[in-house]
């Protein structure tokens, strides 16, 4: 996500153009801060605007919180994006592996289940067909239930304690406290 805040007045700046914004689709709005996504179907771009006068001076935000790098990536291609030029993905070395996407994709579905009352077994059928065909006794023995335990230990890791934002950040870049 980039983010655009007012630019010092001494500061020569480019607009926006206003078909960024008004032909973005607006995710979510709180008290002088717009968040659009520019162009889902090409790879979308998330865009948090902190006050109006952010869109006509803007100026980007670069926090200081270990993700740096893929900040600056992220920015590489909103600036690509008003300029007209194709916009390349993120480098391989910032983005999540084929396995990580996975893995979270059933820490995610583990939550959702724990969040709406479900058991592990109910959360384990869904997450492996073959839970289905488990008695209580091949259940309680099963690695399958070992696994959707993992799962919603690391998930309650990930929304207790904040930890999903270290999934934006590889290994290599995160804050060392």
């Amino acid at each position: 996500m980039t983010i655009l805040v007012e630019a010092p007045e001494d500061f020569h700046v480019r607009t926006i153009p206003a078909r960024f914004i008004h032909g973005a689709s607006p995710m979510e709005q709180q008290p002088g801060i717009l968040v659009v996504v520019i162009s889902p179907d090409d790879g979308a771009h998330h865009l948090q605007i902190q006050g109006w006068a952010a869109s006509a001076r803007p100026a980007a935000l670069i926090p200081l919180d270990g993700a740096e790098e893929i900040r600056i990536a992220e920015l590489r291609r909103f600036l690509k994006r008003l300029t007209g030029a194709s916009v390349p993905g993120l480098p391989r070395s910032l983005s999540l592996r084929p396995y990580h996407v996975w893995r979270m994709a059933d820490v995610i579905c583990a939550y959702a289940g724990r969040m709406a009352g479900a058991s592990q077994r109910e959360i384990g059928r869904v997450l492996d067909p073959s839970v289905r065909t488990m008695n209580a006794r091949q259940w309680d023995t099963s690695s399958q239930r070992a696994r959707v335990g993992r799962l919603l230990k690391r998930a309650t890791r990930l929304a207790d304690r904040r930890e999903y934002v270290s999934l934006l950040r590889p290994g290599r870049f995160r804050l060392r406290v």
